[in-house]
């Protein structure tokens, strides 16, 4: 992340403490206002103390200079997306909440071997990659000859550092700690050499999966509207209680009669659209 030196002023008797909370409000306020996030008081502390660790490498004495010498100059700029990927990371994990995935195996898997056309299923909040591959996997294992022509797999976030991440497809040793012995060997090609510690996804589910960035706060997305699934885990978390259920009623748009929706198992939803009928614990089909 470059930014060109500022010409610092002096302080000023009114201006707040520097790296203090007062000096921070700036900062909060344009995630909410500009970007639309809302953060938790231990996530708001833990995006401070990365932004800080940034800012001070940079020569920047405080957030609310920062702020005005960058946000305000440019609020769309490269400040707006360091905020993003700095506020959005989140942990991930192959196979993470396993109860979608065996749900894909028994309910999605058939249905996807007597579908007529494309399959496409939609990864919204995708990270780092972990969870598209993983669903990749788990119908690579239960339908034969499986192909881009036959699925599509869908993966968006917000940030465009981790979307780039994903589409690299490699990762560290503790990374694919919890990959059973037998899908390392089938779906990942392990390094050698330099690259000894890094596994790559095979291209036959790499091939699988097509990422991009998407605000899930715009009012239109730029995807197909038929997915027979969409799984959007642990994404609301960022939302104010107010936009949650219009997360929800924009999800079931983009979902076709009969598809299904996978929110976090620990995410507290404030109602469910009237399409969406409950099938499980954090897993919604929709009907007529």
């Amino acid at each position: 992340m470059a930014f060109s030196d500022p010409q610092l002023p002096p302080p000023s008797s009114n201006d707040p403490e520097p790296w203090s909370e007062g000096d921070f409000a700036p900062i909060i306020a344009f995630l909410r206002n500009r970007i639309g996030i809302s953060l938790e008081a231990h996530r708001l502390g833990l995006l401070q103390a990365r932004l800080r660790q940034r800012l001070q490498a940079k020569g920047f004495p405080g957030f609310s200079l920062w702020h005005d010498r960058v946000l305000k100059v440019d609020p769309a700029g490269l400040g707006m997306q360091l905020l993003i990927d700095l506020s959005t990371v989140n942990h991930t994990a192959f196979f993470r909440e396993a109860n979608h995935f065996t749900f894909m195996a028994e309910r999605l898997s058939p249905a996807i071997k007597e579908a007529r056309g494309v399959v496409r299923i939609w990864s919204a909040g995708c990270s780092t990659g972990q969870e598209p591959y993983s669903m990749a996997m788990v119908l690579a294992e239960t339908i034969q000859n499986l192909s881009p022509q036959r699925v599509e797999i869908w993966s968006t976030d917000l940030s465009s550092e981790v979307v780039a991440t994903a589409a690299a497809a490699v990762y560290n040793t503790r990374e694919v700690t919890g990959v059973s012995p037998t899908r390392l060997r089938r779906f990942f090609l392990r390094g050698t050499g330099p690259r000894d510690g890094s596994y790559r996804i095979v291209p036959e589910i790499r091939d699988l999966c097509k990422f991009k960035r998407l605000d899930l706060r715009d009012p239109v997305w730029p995807l197909p509207n038929d997915f027979h699934a969409i799984f959007c885990r642990n994404v609301s978390i960022y939302f104010a209680e107010d936009e949650r259920m219009q997360l929800l009623n924009h999800l079931a748009q983009y979902l076709r009669v009969g598809g299904w929706l996978a929110m976090g198992n620990g995410e507290i939803l404030p109602g469910v659209p009237a399409s969406l009928r409950k099938f499980a614990p954090s897993i919604y089909r929709k009907e007529q």
